[in-house]
């Protein structure tokens, strides 16, 4: 099946090369237009519509490092109490923390790879009127993980060794009752989250369209006295199928709307530019970014993330002929954006769907013993930090593990998380060559740098209205009756707490784009 996607987008490729316009904008605010002349109603110089069909093939090479909270101490563990002296992370370092506090280390190097083509359906309206249709695919996009430097599975706190496992799993007492063991997990710190070095998970397929609308009220083009100034609304569809565990689906099952203004005025051979953009995502009904609980009110942030950005640069034509349509260009560009903090996939997506702890029940994750009073189930209890989520469970939330013993319910992870506001910076260098009007063919290198952000930062609840609680207040209660609609349900303290959160730095994209066609 997926040969015959690419014979598909091979024939659109090649179709592209026949059908195009050329462009005399900066490509960041070029239309395409009809009814050209209209007015004066010559028939020679009538251009009554104007259709692109244009590919562009796209490459990405993402790296990242991802690094995890600790505490540390200079000297004595019984600084900050029993729950740090438990932690087998904890780091006793005069030279990394004079004095206790909490700090980062390296833990996992990232990496992704992704080749892709979008097919653009372009038409012109009617003058400065354009309609887009964008259809991208997904060739390959592989997600790897491997331990950062000097860190190995002797030291990790996301894939570590049994002995470490162990070493934490002491705090469980084959005498204690099933209750005592859950209350335990609290402090338990040996988690094992997925399996790191040298993983790779791969996905392809069509990714989500979108559809576009650009109008230029004003164009130097037809007054040069004005600059040209663009509008543009666009809506991506939810319509591919959903990336989740067990698929290779590239989806992300959010509807966006995006609205932009941009501006360029030519000067002889330079065109500057500028434009703000905006995107307003939000969950279709199959996306894992949901709500989980309605009766709930402890689900701080529910939505996907918001994004700006803020775009300057300059074309530069060093030769034009208009008689010809031979034109060359370079485009110079800087974009600064903005994303708010929200519920989204990251970096860790891919390998927490793939873990090996999904669909474990509370009973298997719960330490057992054999008859000399040794654990018989270290592999399970590594697991455990799946149940301390509660919208893990399936098919409701459990919001207190003391009142599941004996329960069922296999608990799964999603693999979304609360993720940190953060700012980005894109530098774009951009070729463009047209030796005549029939044929174009433009380069595009990009590098964005992500400003370092936590990847996990849920908050524990939110206080509900006091005609709601049973027992009124202006705290946040996590157990009783009150913490079913105060408690997040998407909190899960092995990761989201202070302490323990995941933390992505040094995160980079290379993009290359190539787009070529022949035009008419």
């Amino acid at each position: 099946m997926r040969t015959r996607y690419q014979y598909f987008l091979g024939a659109l490729l090649g179709a592209s090369l026949f059908v195009g316009n050329p462009a005399t904008a900066a490509d960041f605010t070029n239309l395409l237009d009809a009814a050209d002349d209209h007015d004066d109603l010559i028939e020679e110089t009538y251009d009554p519509f104007d259709f692109n069909l244009e590919t562009r093939v796209r490459m990405e090479f993402e790296s990242a490092t991802i690094s995890r909270e600790t505490a540390c101490v200079p000297s004595d563990a019984s600084l900050i109490g029993d729950a740090a002296q438990n932690n087998p992370r904890l780091i006793v370092d005069r030279g990394r923390c004079a004095e206790p506090r909490i700090i980062s280390n390296k833990e996992l190097d990232f990496s992704r790879q992704t080749t892709a083509i979008d097919i653009d359906l372009r038409a012109g309206i009617y003058k400065d009127l354009e309609f887009r249709l964008r259809v991208p695919y997904v060739f390959s996009s592989v997600a790897g993980m491997n331990y950062a430097a000097g860190v190995t599975a002797a030291n990790s706190s996301v894939d570590p060794t049994d002995e470490v496992i162990g070493a934490s799993a002491r705090q469980f007492n084959s005498g204690d009752t099933q209750a005592q063991h859950v209350s335990n997990l609290s402090t338990f710190n040996g988690n094992r989250f997925f399996d790191v070095n040298g993983s790779e998970y791969e996905r392809s397929g069509f990714a989500d369209p979108s559809i576009s609308l650009e109008w230029a009220p004003f164009n130097d083009e037809r007054d040069d006295t004005k600059a040209k100034l663009l509008f543009g609304m666009a809506y991506k569809m939810p319509i591919a199928p959903v990336k989740a565990a067990g698929n290779k689906n590239v989806g992300e099952g959010m509807h966006e709307l995006s609205w932009r203004i941009a501006s360029s005025k030519r000067f002889n051979w330079i065109e500057p530019y500028f434009g703000l953009q905006y995107f307003l995502p939000f969950a279709a009904t199959d996306s894992p970014i949901q709500r989980v609980d309605k009766n709930n009110q402890g689900q701080v942030f529910a939505n996907p993330p918001q994004r700006g950005n803020i775009t300057v640069g300059t074309e530069f034509i060093p030769h034009e002929n208009t008689e010809t349509g031979a034109r060359y260009g370079i485009d110079l560009r800087f974009t600064f954006g903005y994303t708010s903090e929200g519920r989204n996939y990251t970096q860790l997506f891919d390998h927490m769907t793939n873990s090996s702890c999904n669909g474990k029940t509370l009973g298997d994750v719960l330490p057992q013993f054999d008859d000399q009073g040794q654990l018989s189930n270290l592999d399970d209890v590594a697991c455990s930090w799946i149940v301390r989520q509660p919208s893990n469970a399936d098919p409701v939330p459990i919001y207190n593990l003391g009142e599941a013993l004996g329960d069922t319910s296999a608990w799964n992870t999603d693999g979304i998380m609360t993720v940190e506001s953060y700012a980005s910076f894109t530098g774009m260098l951009g070729v463009y060559l047209q030796p005549t009007k029939y044929f174009q063919l433009k380069g595009n290198v990009a590098l964005t740098h992500n400003q370092e952000h936590f990847l996990s930062n849920a908050r524990t609840g939110r206080d509900a209205d006091d005609a709601l609680e049973s027992s009124p207040d202006d705290t946040v209660d996590l157990e009783g009756a009150d913490a079913t609609i105060e408690k997040n349900p998407v909190f899960n303290p092995t990761y989201d707490q202070t302490g323990n959160r995941f933390r992505i730095q040094e995160n980079n994209i290379w993009s290359i784009f190539l787009t070529a066609a022949l035009q008419f």
